[in-house]
C-alpha cells in the first residue's frame, strides 16, 4: 500500500502528502545536490509513515472481508 499521493503545484515541484494524516512534504524542499527530488520527498514521506503510523497500523485489529467455505 503506498503510503502517500502525489499533487503538482501551482508554484512549482510536486507535494507529497500523507494518506493518514495532514503531513506533506514539496520536492522543492530538497535539493537537487542530494539526488532525485521526487527521490528525496518520497523518502521522506515513507520516513514520515513508518514512524508516526506503521505502529498504528500493526496494533489495529484486522478487517475480516469474509471466509471462504
Amino acid at each position: 500500500m503506498r503510503q502517500f499521493n502525489t499533487k503538482q503545484v501551482v508554484g512549482g515541484g510536486t507535494r507529497f502528502n500523507c494518506v493518514h494524516c495532514p503531513y506533506s512534504v514539496n520536492t522543492l524542499d530538497f535539493a537537487i545536490l542530494n539526488g532525485n527530488l521526487r527521490t528525496q520527498a518520497a523518502a521522506a514521506i515513507n520516513q514520515h509513515s513508518a514512524s508516526e503510523h506503521v505502529s498504528n497500523l500493526l496494533s489495529s485489529k484486522p478487517i475480516v472481508r469474509g471466509t471462504r467455505s
